[in-house]
């Protein structure tokens, strides 16, 4: 084989040698995704099943978990051993509240939601959170007189075995006096509720058809509020009002916690307790909470469209929810979301049902195999039927299974039909309900549904068709997240970089791009394909010029010479210096030798003498 047929077949194997080596290297980097985000691969078991299976995996691996870690997996699992027992030993002492180190309101409601989701036992616990109740001193209270046929008229007052006197005028402002617990306020047409009269009762009574009802605002400057409960009587009738207005404070104090009310409140719902009196206090600090995701909560209590339509725009890209200041992470706050629209069949619980698989670990977990933040999402987004520990209760009954119906509590009694707290409904916002509530399609209640890329400009309401607008929809400003976070949103991500799924641009078609995690798993970097693409072409070029390449070789040793080649040279006679005399030829007999045969070196040479002169041309 010839240099030439050595040097190509030399270009061949390196060629295929590096081609090898990024088939290799991209093999192995598709096999284990370093990201572990991937969901749903060649595994048999879903998404959602994964998750399960993974949330066992990790308490069993872990050698002592923590109370809240405890609580979530019974939400999650039901009656986990080891979870269970993780709780009861956190228990103080014939106190039933959590944790014993200190009993705190907050952990001791997300331990009757447990216990109830189990069937256990909760009255003791339940009376202890009551116990927390204490007046909201926060709130300012006014009782609203309304003359029906919006004409003067005059209203008697009583309360404390006294009765008082108070004048409607033609332009409906009050005047008269209301006693130590009534005073004109508000531009003269409301009573003020004094602090020290809350819990007083307030019989009224109107010489004509009158409607009585409280409103309520945080301090003297916050958003009015009107009671959900509105009183009216014809002429000489009587109606009664009376605020009760509490909080749960957070230990033995008298100040109120937002966040162990918000938890205290839906606990108790959950277990069946009247929380009316919790409600004011949420609603009119709500707006001073944002960081606790209070609309949440409240959709949970009240089931109100002010509260859906709040969960509605806050949610993030259509994927999330994210809140400012928030106590948790975007696993929680998700998961708060979804707990609250469980059961209404509304697109942005199914955005974040969606988002939350795409961002699934190959584990099955989530938020790097957290326990807690795993135990979480699996409840409020895809919760199942669990069966009980049994001691101290047992498992309620199956809602539908018995022939009832699972609504929200909101819905049910606004329908006229009783919560049966005996039985059980695998949704969280969801109670067993004695009549099935009908909702109503989008376009029953006159709305629209808007599309994936757009946004409510109003309200919005639950239908069976999923968020209903009860407005106009708009074009949704993409807010970009990538650049936030500390990416970069690019068409195409570096060799050193990975693209982070989680994370938004405000063009379409780009990546989020961060640095990568384990940058040794990632593939081919792309300065290595430069310099493969650079070595090949240098072969090539090689192979092209590789008779300049062989001269430049011989120059470098000093064995050729690039000056033209004079024949017969010899030492100057006589003559000037540096001067050659051809000597004349002489005339003699024809030699009658045969030619010389030259061999194959000197025919090899002449011919690199040939080429080397024709390069030197």
């Amino acid at each position: 084989m010839g240099k030439r047929g050595v040097l190509v077949l030399t270009a061949l194997v390196f060629v295929v040698l590096m081609a090898g080596f990024v088939l290799a290297a991209n093999e192995t980097n598709s096999s284990s995704n370093s990201t572990g985000v991937s969901v749903n691969t060649n595994d048999d078991l879903s998404g959602i099943e994964k998750g399960y299976q993974c949330l066992k995996e990790e308490i069993d691996g872990k050698s002592s978990l923590s109370l809240q870690e405890s609580v979530f997996s019974v939400l999650a699992l039901g009656s986990n051993n080891k979870a269970i027992s993780k709780i009861e030993s956190e228990e103080k002492s014939n106190n039933d509240c959590w944790p014993k180190a200190g009993c705190k309101v907050k952990e001791t409601s997300q331990v009757l939601l447990a216990y109830n989701r189990i069937g256990r036992d909760t009255k003791d616990i339940k009376d202890w959170i009551s116990d927390r109740k204490i007046n909201a001193g926060d709130l300012t209270w006014y009782l609203e007189i309304d003359i029906q046929s919006h004409e003067a008229s005059s209203c008697k007052i009583k309360y404390d075995g006294s009765e008082k006197t108070i004048t409607i005028n033609n332009d409906l402002t009050l005047s008269g006096s209301g006693g130590s617990c009534l005073s004109v306020a508000a531009g003269g047409y409301w009573l003020k509720v004094n602090n020290n009269c809350l819990e007083k009762e307030f019989e009224i009574s109107c010489q004509d058809d009158f409607i009585t009802t409280l409103i309520y605002q945080k301090g003297n400057a916050g958003t009015l509020f009107v009671s959900d409960d509105t009183h009216s009587s014809s002429g000489l009738g009587t109606t009664t009002e009376e605020v009760n207005s509490k909080c749960l404070t957070a230990g033995s104090g008298n100040q109120c916690s937002y966040e162990d009310t918000l938890w205290g409140a839906v606990a108790l719902e959950k277990a069946g307790e009247d929380i009316n009196s919790l409600i004011p206090y949420l609603t009119a600090l709500s707006e001073n909470n944002k960081k606790f995701f209070p609309s949440a909560f409240l959709y949970i209590l009240k089931g109100s469209e002010d509260s859906y339509n709040e969960i509605s725009q806050s949610q993030k890209n259509n994927k999330y929810w994210e809140v400012v200041g928030s106590v948790g992470n975007r696993f929680y706050d998700t998961s708060l979301g979804m707990l609250a629209l469980a059961g209404t069949s509304s697109t942005e619980f199914s955005n974040a049902q969606n988002y939350l698989l795409d961002i699934q670990q190959d584990s099955g977990c989530w938020d790097n195999n957290n326990i807690a933040s795993t135990a979480f999402v699996l409840y409020s987004g895809w919760a199942k039927s669990v069966t009980g520990a049994g001691s101290g209760g047992g498992t309620s009954a199956n809602c539908e299974s018995a022939g009832n119906y699972c609504e929200s509590s909101f819905s049910c009694l606004e329908s006229g039909g009783l919560v049966l707290n005996s039985f059980d409904c695998t949704n969280f916002r969801e109670v067993c309900c004695s009549v099935d509530v009908k909702e109503q399609s989008c376009t029953e209640k006159a709305g629209v549904l808007c599309a994936s890329n757009q946004v409510c400009s109003g309200r919005t309401t639950s239908s069976i068709d999923g968020s209903c607008c009860l407005d106009s929809c708009v074009n949704k400003q993409v807010e970009s997240t990538c650049e936030i976070s500390g990416g970069s949103c690019r068409k195409s991500c570096f060799g050193n970089e990975e693209v982070d799924s989680a994370e938004t641009c405000a063009f379409s078609g780009d990546s989020c791009c961060v640095t990568s995690s384990n940058p040794g798993n990632k593939g081919i970097s792309i300065w290595v394909w430069i310099i493969l693409i650079i070595l090949i072409i240098l072969v090539a070029l090689g192979i092209w010029k590789r008779n300049k390449i062989r001269l430049w070789m011989h120059r470098r040793k000093g064995n050729v010479s690039s000056a033209p080649v004079q024949q017969n040279r010899g030492p100057p006679r006589g003559g000037q210096p540096g001067r050659f005399l051809m000597r004349r030829p002489a005339f003699a007999q024809p030699s009658m030798r045969s030619p010389v045969r030259k061999s194959a070196g000197d025919a090899e040479f002449e011919e690199t003498m040939r080429k080397l002169r024709e390069i030197g041309k």
